[in-house]
């Protein structure tokens, strides 16, 4: 990076000309984190959504899970990859409020600042991919002015400062501040270095004005500091070549992983205590954790791998699609997360009934678009729903529908590439990529089997078609149907192809997810996607030993959700860091 290109981003001045005196950027650190300040533009650059991006390998075979456990390899601590990872915008937006928690106005400030943060790149499916989530200039930016505007709102506010600068001393009241506060924002407690230079921020912000106004200053120079922004980490010493993380690092592990957010106070208590060293201990704290309300943002997963954070996107042509209830795409997330995170509430939900449940949630105006009865208010309830296969058949389903009409090639490439984590490969650049001109009066299932024809299409079709065409008696707004949006008949027999475990004939919905449920490969996927999710990054061959642990537990569990989260916290790839040791090459 060229200092002389960023000059003019600091010094700098907080909230107009109310502090005169110059403070360092610390954004400039945190760009420095990774070495990349943007792209073209000055915006983050990273790999976009195309066919084929929800998944880029398939799950591994070959040894069974046991066998590996069993290899000398596995005799070790082999952890993988821990790479620096920032915080995504969720993290980061859990991870203000739970700080600022109680300090009125803090909260709506924090969403109102988040929603002008670009959108992290997807990799993988999903937008927290540690090798991605870089800090250009614009993310830079968001940063500084998400903090100027959060330190103005909450230094005014009462609950912010506990003790009392007439009585204690502005100065003593202030390093108080500064070692609880800090020790909360950074997840861990502050050395005496850092103490006294925010002390001297303080004295700097204060200087001629009010108590209040530094406060302002450390505050609005903690949210920028790498230690914030980040999941630092340097674990424990050690001489070899894998060690563990520390205490207080551990206690970010866990509260990362099931709350998207910082450490509670338990955490941080048993943190200090050293009681977050042993298997026992650490599943202890998540059984605690999986029952607390903030266990409710592991639905973030969910939404990122079935697609149902794309509803907000959804429209549909009021002229097919008639008399639909107000705000469709928010009540279909809803259902979603409430039938999801009842599967994980229960200990016994498994992976089958995720896939499987002929029972979903609805509320009144829900319940009127499925043609429910029984069901009024705003409530979502449990209702019976014959037909219907757990997600597979919520919102899922729609996502990347069309405004007029389903999509059966997209329906397909979803279960695919996402369920199945298969690979398929973007078209040519030079095919026909709508249907028109295959024919008139044919259904869109007829169209696409005269495009199989091509041989240029296929290859990519024969993976996709075919399942998605199982969908077609659910329309674009994720009602039953038996004809489509041209009033021909629906036929959803199939024949599957190109899987490992479920290809034959399948005749519905329900009978895919069925199929689905028993499938290894799909189990495979499910344990592959919350790896990638839960850890930010892909697996490697490093990582072998854990995915085998994993593979193990969730099997031994009855392929229970929950059980598959607790078995996260017990692998090599959490337990563990590598070290690196700078000297060797």
């Amino acid at each position: 990076m060229n200092p002389e290109q960023h000059t003019h981003r600091f010094p700098f001045e907080l909230t107009g000309s109310r502090f005169r005196r110059a403070a360092p950027l610390l954004l400039a650190l945190v760009a420095a984190c990774n070495g990349h300040i943007g792209g073209p533009g000055g915006e983050d650059t990273g790999p976009g959504p195309g066919p084929g991006s929800g998944g880029v390998s398939e799950p591994e075979s070959g040894q069974p899970p046991e066998d590996v456990l069993a290899s000398p390899f596995c005799q070790t601590p082999q952890p993988g990859a821990a790479p620096l990872r920032r915080l995504s915008n969720d993290e980061y937006t859990n991870t203000l409020k739970d700080l600022f928690a109680g300090v009125a106005g803090v909260a709506s400030t924090i969403d109102a600042a988040v929603a002008t943060f670009p959108n992290e790149p997807e990799s993988l499916g999903f937008r927290n991919n540690a090798d991605f989530l870089t800090v250009g200039s614009l993310v830079a930016q968001k940063y500084l002015d998400a903090a100027e505007q959060i330190a103005a709102v909450a230094a005014k506010a009462p609950g912010l400062v506990s003790c009392d600068p007439a009585a204690l001393g502005e100065l003593e009241c202030a390093r108080d501040f500064i070692r609880t506060f800090g020790a909360r924002a950074y997840r861990r407690p502050l050395t005496e270095a850092e103490v006294q230079s925010y002390e001297e921020r303080f004295t700097a912000g204060a200087d001629g004005y009010t108590f209040q106004d530094g406060i302002e200053w450390v505050v609005f120079s903690m949210l920028q500091s790498p230690n914030v922004l980040y999941r630092v980490e340097l674990g424990k010493e050690s001489a070899g070549d894998v060690t563990e993380p520390t205490p207080y690092e551990m206690a970010s592990r866990l509260s990362y992983l099931l709350w998207q957010s910082q450490p509670d106070e338990e955490l941080a208590r048993a943190a200090a205590a050293d009681e977050l060293a042993t298997p026992d201990q650490v599943e202890a704290q998540v059984r605690r954790m999986l029952a607390d309300p903030k266990a409710d943002r592991l639905f973030e997963y969910f939404d990122q791998w079935l697609d149902i954070d794309l509803l907000s996107g959804m429209t549909r042509d009021p002229a097919v699609y008639p008399d639909l209830v107000s705000g469709l795409p928010a009540l279909l997330q809803e259902e979603t997360r409430a039938f999801v995170m009842s599967v994980l509430a229960d200990p016994g939900g498994s992976f089958g009934e995720l896939l499987t449940a002929d029972h979903s949630f609805v509320n009144g105006a829900l319940a009127r678009h499925y043609g429910v009865d029984g069901v009024s208010g705003d409530d979502f309830v449990r209702v019976d729903m014959p037909g219907r296969s757990g997600v597979l058949t919520q919102g899922m389903l729609l996502t990347r529908d069309k405004a007029t009409r389903t999509s059966i090639v997209r329906r397909g490439l979803k279960v695919r590439t996402d369920l199945l984590c298969g690979l398929v490969p973007a078209p040519p650049n030079d095919v026909q990529l709508d249907l028109e001109g295959l024919g008139e009066g044919l259904s869109q299932r007829e169209r696409l089997e005269r495009h199989r024809t091509d041989p240029t299409c296929a290859g990519c079709h024969q993976m996709m078609d075919p399942i998605g065409v199982v969908f077609e008696s659910f329309d674009a707004v994720g009602r039953l149907r038996t004809a489509d949006e041209d009033g021909k008949p629906v036929d959803t027999s199939s024949t599957i192809a190109y899987t490992r475990d479920i290809d034959g004939p399948v005749a519905s919905a329900a009978e895919l997810g069925q199929r689905l449920a028993e499938s290894e490969e799909a189990r495979a996927c499910y344990v592959l996607q919350s790896f990638r999710f839960f850890y930010g990054r892909d697996r490697t061959d490093a990582d072998r030993c854990s995915m085998a642990a994993l593979s193990v537990a969730f099997q031994e569990s009855g392929y229970s959700l929950s059980e598959l989260v607790v078995a996260l916290t017990r692998t090599d790839a959490f337990r563990y860091r590598p070290v690196i040791h700078p000297e060797r090459p």
